[in-house]
């Protein structure tokens, strides 16, 4: 063994029953701006007071001043309406909205508008999307089996109703960290709980020590509740002290000890009465599906027992003395060669299918088979409501120990559980329990943690979340760094306003939708992103501040991708507004499917949701399997689910338009859009076609020159249309309703149309 190991391992052992030595701290260290107590300021005096709508705008204008920059005028009433219900819901405003909002000449018009939007159902959809971000939930586990958690969708569900409810932050925050132990019998609490299952995590491996399967658990929670809630990249601690934020290896054990005693388990939330039924369903459905199952198996035995007598005749004569060997004879080298020879042996469905398609008849028996056991095995209920939880089972925790380079066969010193050591030092009392609240079914440790993080006068919680907010809203965080509020991340662009909003926030009794509420209607919300004329003086400020960090105008952003397939859906008058419940299983496109899995695989492993409005549904609510990417979803940023994403990307490449002009989803909204303008207005009515489209797609009116390119679009495609058909070339499939007279070269053409509509810049960006 090399020296270094050796000096490792006997250092380990030597430190195995010794407790880490409390954390000391340097005063430049503990002086950190973020882990200073947040102390409120007051708003700061402006010149253009005349521009102030609420404290929000005293701060940035006050910093725009400084410098002797200018602000953006205000955007118009259709670019507003469309931004804040974007931001608020995730959807384009209908042009029923958008037309009350214009004729309403009141003071508050805009205000009303706001109100309406925070209490819409939609408003905990769309922000639930980024705490699932953070949280990088999705419905199954990952890694190479991605196996479904039929229950993850309860946490998303809670999530939501959370949000809309306007759950205070504080307890949104100490039942995702320790419901079970918060509120013990509650179910939602149990499932609030789920916060800490949502990771990927590896469930197979039967060579994987348990003990490392365990650890890998929990850093998972340790890393994502440090970068979440804390706003501190904790996981670089994990190995070795971090090079720069004032986070030692022992305080990245102290942090996962309060997590030590906490087990992943799914627990029943179901009445014995809901399981009887389930169960009686299932037996139900297995005894129509069992005669089925017996016909395909006689339909491939004879097909089975030819390709296993070929595959037999190829073994060598070494081979068949191998498998006659009693295993209990064999070598260690012997039973992994036999393992082998075994696989070869395996008659798999691709070889039945390859031997059953040379006969026709039997291939179309064995498909109708297929088919007809998968449309009963979809109708079965789901299994019995259980609540995949993060919950202690014993009151007891067990140690925990600092992992030399994370490494679990190198023990080093024991430590208690605690939350970082630079924080508390910067708290008035200076504490955190050496006690816990234990009960017959838990430590206590994890509603310790939930009660220190949301304390009102803690450093990071508060300001972590509002700089979230910030940052969705204006596309900038006040924090560029959403998750890393150390030493590397970037400053506060505005401190004082920063601090402003978190005691604000704690001020409210940490509700969300006041914060929500005063940063639309801030006159900061409402500028223009527009640069305006080219010797205008936003134009030469851009060279002073080209990232917009003292925001002078609203930063113009675009769609995210799932409210990009939403508003499509919304447009086109498909939409599907059913809220919550278990994934939905769409299509995917053929080549996706092909990638991924088998023939036999995808009956199994991707059975579509046989209800097509479903299909429709909010992209939240669609199935999230880690190891299926939806392609526009992936074209358009979103994230990957395994790991916490506090900000997305925004690429653009030749993708997207691939994506948007090419692809099954786009052409059949292009279609039901299409069919929605000729079913609405009347056949002979050209302008009025156009202007519904511009209504629907970007919330205004056209222009007369947007009507004229417009007529000259459909009358040249229609042309064009018409030459192909001539020539018995195939074009667009018809959309979803054709009058009757309508020519179909002309209804083709309004698809066209209909398909560059959704491909404007001015769809897919909000202003």
């Amino acid at each position: 063994m090399p020296f270094l190991g050796i000096l490792l391992v006997l250092t380990s052992l030597a430190s195995v029953d010794d407790v880490a030595p409390p954390e000391s701290f340097k005063p430049e260290q503990k002086g950190h701006w973020a882990y200073q107590v947040p102390k409120r300021p007051a708003a700061p005096a402006v010149r253009e007071a005349k521009w102030i709508r609420n404290p929000i705008d005293q701060f940035i204008l006050s910093g725009l001043e400084s410098v002797g920059f200018v602000h953006a005028p205000d955007s118009d009433k259709v670019a507003l309406i469309r931004r804040v219900t974007f931001d608020l819901t995730g959807l384009p405003p209908s042009p029923e909205e958008v037309g009350n909002f214009l004729r309403d000449k009141s003071a508050d018009a805009y205000e009303k508008v706001v109100d309406r939007l925070l209490e819409s159902p939609h408003f905990g959809e769309r922000w639930a999307q980024h705490w699932l971000d953070l949280a990088h939930y999705a419905d199954s586990n990952g890694f190479e089996l991605d196996a479904e958690r039929p229950d993850a969708w309860r946490y998303r569900d809670w999530v939501i109703k959370a949000l809309n409810q306007d759950l205070p932050y504080s307890d949104f925050v100490r039942l995702q960290i320790a419901g079970d132990e918060v509120a013990p019998g509650d179910h939602d609490a149990l499932i609030a709980t789920g916060f800490g299952r949502c990771g990927p995590r590896e469930v197979v491996g039967g060579n994987i020590d348990p003990a490392v399967r365990r650890q890998s658990e929990l850093t998972e929670i340790t890393g994502t509740v440090g970068s979440v809630f804390l706003g501190l990249t904790m996981g670089c601690a994990r190995c070795h002290d971090h090079k720069f934020d004032a986070l030692p290896t022992t305080d990245y054990y102290r942090l996962q000890s309060c997590f030590a005693g906490a087990e992943m388990i799914d627990r029943p939330i179901a009445t014995p009465e809901q399981e009887k039924l389930i169960k009686d369903a299932i037996t139900a459905i297995d005894a129509q599906i069992a005669p089925l199952r017996k016909s395909m198996a006689e339909l491939e035995a004879p097909y089975r027992k030819s390709i296993q007598e070929r595959k037999e005749a190829t073994l060598t004569e070494e081979e068949h003395k191998l498998l006659a060997l009693p295993e209990q004879d064999r070598t260690p080298a012997q039973k992994k060669k036999a393992i082998g020879v075994r696989e070869s042996l395996r008659v798999s469905w691709e070889d039945v299918l390859e031997a059953v398609s040379h006969i026709p008849n039997d291939r179309a028996e064995r498909e109708r088979l297929k088919r007809a056991i998968h449309d009963l095995e979809v109708t079965k209920p789901r299994p019995a409501a259980k609540a995949m939880a993060l919950a202690e089972p014993k009151p007891e925790a067990p140690d925990t120990y600092v992992y030399r380079r994370g490494d679990v066969a190198l023990k080093g010193p024991k430590v208690a559980p605690r939350p970082p050591g630079i924080v508390i030092a910067n708290l008035p009392d200076h504490s955190f329990p050496d006690s816990f609240e234990a009960t017959e079914s838990n430590s206590g440790r994890r509603k310790a943690l939930a009660d220190w993080l949301t304390r009102p006068d803690h450093p990071l919680t508060s300001r972590v979340i509002v700089n979230r907010l910030w940052m969705h809203h204006f596309g900038r965080g006040l924090v560029a760094t959403p998750s890393d509020f150390g030493v590397r991340g970037e400053a506060p662009s505005n401190p004082e306003l920063l601090d402003w909003l978190a005691t604000e926030l704690v001020a409210q009794g940490w509700k969300l939708k006041g914060l929500h509420r005063l940063m639309v209607t801030s006159a900061t919300y409402r500028q223009t992103s527009s640069l305006g004329e080219p010797d205008s003086p936003l134009r030469k400020q851009l060279a002073d501040d080209p990232d917009n960090t003292l925001f002078s105008k609203m930063n113009r952003r675009r769609v995210e991708a799932e409210s990009l397939r939403d508003a499509m859906l919304f447009v086109s008058g498909e939409y599907n507004t059913k809220f919550g419940g278990p994934g939905v299983l769409v299509p995917i496109e053929r080549e996706v499917e092909d990638l991924i899995f088998t023939e036999a695989e995808v009956v199994h492993l991707w059975p579509v949701t046989p209800d097509q409005t479903e299909h429709n549904r909010r992209s939240i609510y669609l199935f999230r399997k880690r190891n299926v990417r939806y392609p526009m979803f992936d074209a358009f940023d979103a994230p990957d689910t395994q790991t916490a994403c506090p900000q997305r990307l925004n690429s653009t490449h030749a993708l997207q338009p691939l994506v948007m002009l090419n692809s099954d989803f786009a052409l059949g909204r292009a279609k039901a859009l299409a069919g929605r303008l000729l079913e609405d207005v009347c056949e002979c009515c050209f302008d009025p076609k156009v202007d519904l489209a511009y209504q629907l797609t970007l919330g205004r009116h056209p222009t007369e020159d947007e009507v004229g390119h417009a007529r000259d679009f459909v009358d040249s495609q229609s042309e064009f249309l018409r030459r192909r058909a001539a020539k018995g070339e195939q074009s667009l499939t018809l959309p979803t309703f054709l009058p009757e007279a309508m020519e179909l070269a002309i209804a083709a053409a309004w698809v066209d149309f209909s398909l560059a509509m959704l491909n404007r810049n001015e769809f897919v960006y909000i202003p």
